[in-house]
């Protein structure tokens, strides 16, 4: 029992010894007084203990991430393995319109699926050639449901209903616009379909008496690039749809008889429609430093050296700072400034922002040990560069300040109070990105505190 009360003593004793007065001008003067960066106590040797867990459960429905890009497309990444995107939705009436008809002796001419890109935005090689596969729903999607990231719906994988039933290859281009006869529009992906899809509907024009009823009949629709062969050296890409865009529809194209003047019918995606992204990680061709930190082998010591953050419910990084009550030995502490800082790891094993960009933005919340999570309000509050959770590429970093959470912590207030680092709106972003951990030697993960001793 002594001898377990000695090492206690010594192991406060040398976190003490570190935490020393210290005049550090490089950080925080534009926010503190001189006198305060004088006065205070600095201390940046505090344990971080961070690693990588899975992030596989979000919401990726419409009605609870609104109306943000939707993802369709396939990446081999030699560090996080290989992430498959891919979208439902249904239809609706063109404006909402009723009784749609098309008239005598209506002939098709095509169906055309047009998706419209966010413009200027993928990620991965868009080089790398896709195959894109379209297949029609086989069950009802509600707007007010709520859809996961493994979510699905039901549909049969052997009737592809693009042209040719066997997909369409295509490579994402955001930034060209399309030109339909002398017409430009704004850049869209454009996948013909089965005649047979269209002729449903010349054949029965009820299907169409409103949308409710266009529903029940065509429940909607699958679009994936899951049958695309991508490896190491043949990367892929995702591409950012954007569902809400007057582009985003099938046509029917036909005409009437004798009078070959092309018509055309939109079966568009409303606010109303229902829509969601569905994500497929597989890790088996992943980084070891990064799979073994996983369920079951759960070698978390591996994030002093690495950890990693993905989107698209993938990885986010779990964040421990178990010894700041020490801060607070000798009295209660007021914190003048903290800064958490993660490092971008450089090596060029794990960096490679030609094809895996950087995310340009993190989020870091609070989480409890019953697993509730809570906002860092009263920290970010104290953030007057507005800079929280942005990447600072020119030192290749993250900084989050939280004086709060670390006095609330180190004066005991806090006795159970973790974090959660992730990629922000990971809904719906598939960034991803390699950062040190404590013991990196080049690039090693800080807390950097300034406080003040308060009492007892």
């Amino acid at each position: 029992m002594k001898l377990k009360l000695f090492s206690v003593f010594i192991v406060i004793a040398l976190i003490l010894w570190s935490c020393k007065k210290k005049k550090e001008s490089d950080i925080g003067q534009n926010i503190l007084p001189a006198s305060d960066l004088l006065n205070a106590i600095y201390c940046d040797t505090s344990t971080i203990l961070a690693y990588t867990i899975l992030d596989d459960t979000l919401r990726t429905d419409e009605s609870y991430t609104g109306n943000v890009a939707n993802l369709v497309g396939i990446l081999a990444d030699p560090i996080f393995g290989k992430t498959d995107a891919s979208i439902y939705f249904n239809l609706s009436n063109p404006n909402n319109t009723t009784d749609i008809g098309f008239g005598a002796s209506a002939k098709l001419d095509s169906v055309v699926l047009t998706l419209a890109y966010q413009k200027n935005t993928y990620y991965g090689d868009p080089n790398d050639a896709l195959l894109f596969n379209v297949y029609r729903i086989t069950e009802q999607m509600y707007y007010d449901s709520a859809y996961y990231s493994y979510s699905t719906r039901t549909y049969n994988a052997l009737e592809d209903i693009t042209y040719f039933g066997t997909g369409q290859v295509v490579k994402i281009d955001p930034t060209t616009n399309v030109y339909e006869g002398d017409t430009k529009y704004a850049p869209h992906l454009r996948i013909r379909l089965k005649n047979a899809i269209g002729q449903l509907f010349l054949d029965d024009s009820t299907h169409l008496k409103n949308t409710e009823t266009l529903r029940q009949f065509f429940n909607g629709l699958h679009v994936t690039a899951k049958n695309t062969i991508v490896s190491g050296n043949d990367y892929g890409a995702i591409g950012y749809f954007d569902l809400t865009s007057p582009l985003s529809k099938i046509t029917i194209y036909y005409h009437n008889g004798t009078n070959f003047t092309t018509k055309k019918l939109d079966l568009t995606i409303a606010s109303n429609s229902a829509k969601f992204n569905h994500y497929n990680h597989d890790y088996s061709a992943a980084s070891p430093l990064l799979t073994q930190q996983f369920p079951p082998t759960n070698n978390t010591i591996l994030g002093n050296t690495t950890v990693f953050m993905q989107g698209t419910a993938s990885t986010r990084i779990k964040i421990k700072l178990p010894y700041l009550k020490n801060l607070s030995d000798s009295g209660k502490i007021a914190v003048n400034k903290a800064e958490l800082i993660f490092k971008v790891d450089m090596n060029p094993a794990f960096y490679d922002a030609t094809k895996f960009f950087v995310p340009a933005k993190t989020a870091l919340e609070g989480v409890r040990l019953d697993g509730t999570t809570l906002a860092l309000s009263l920290d970010q509050y104290w953030d007057l560069t507005g800079m929280w959770g942005y990447y600072d590429a020119t030192n290749y970093e993250y900084h989050f300040p939280i004086p709060s959470s670390v006095q609330r912590m180190a004066n005991g207030v806090e006795t159970d109070l973790m974090f959660t680092l992730r990629v922000f709106q990971h809904h719906t972003n598939p960034a991803r990105v390699v950062l040190g951990g404590k013991d990196n030697a080049a690039y090693p993960a800080k807390l950097k505190i300034w406080y003040t001793r308060v009492g007892k």
